[in-house]
């Protein structure tokens, strides 16, 4: 690939005149910025999560496409535990968990806990029937919708997981894969909702 490349000398430059004393990094500050303090900031992001934290709430509603084109919902799902997992077929971390989530669901019966995958990333049906095949899924995958992103406030990242109970309100969310930390909060997450049925 060729370049244009021009180059222009110098000479006797003066880049900065001002001593310390006298500079005011206010002055270059727009008057309509906020400005606030680190403690301020870490206390403002606190507030967000807290406001997208869905913990205690019912799980929005859905209805989505499996990869045979066929409308499943959240309905659908009789277990007394639902784990629903925002994945992405290219996404590192979601591939990690796959092992665990296909462990979990052939350690306990369809009554008692039951994993749905939503495949946030690629909305072809064809791409999430080739994956779920490659990867011997034994749970469900689904195709995102613009709206089950919207209402479970992913924001497309993945993976996102949500432990909901028998009358579906979401009991825990969990950002991310940590591997083993992970598994075992999913799984102490399990034991006590199972537990408290």
């Amino acid at each position: 690939m060729s370049h244009d490349i021009s180059v222009k000398e110098c000479i006797e430059a003066e880049f900065n005149t001002f001593s310390l004393k006298d500079f005011d990094v206010m002055k270059y500050i727009p008057k309509d910025y906020e400005i606030r303090t680190v403690e301020e900031n870490k206390n403002q992001s606190k507030e967000k999560i807290k406001q997208g934290d869905l913990t205690g709430k019912p799980a929005p509603t859905w209805t989505l496409n499996n990869p045979d084109c066929q409308p499943v919902s959240l309905d659908d799902f009789k277990s007394e535990v639902l784990i629903i997992c925002f994945t992405g077929i290219g996404c590192g971390p979601c591939q990690a968990a796959v092992p665990f989530l296909k462990e979990i669901k052939t350690h306990y019966y369809d009554e008692k806990v039951d994993i749905v995958a939503i495949e946030s990333w690629s909305r072809r049906e064809s791409a999430v029937k080739a994956y779920a095949e490659r990867k011997q899924l034994n749970y469900t995958i689904l195709t995102a919708t613009d709206q089950i992103i919207q209402d479970y406030q992913t924001g497309g990242s993945a993976p996102q997981f949500f432990i909901l109970d028998k009358q579906r309100i979401i009991r825990k969310t969990i950002k991310g894969y940590g591997g083993d930390r992970t598994n075992k909060e999913i799984i102490s997450t399990i034991a006590t909702l199972l537990e408290t049925k």
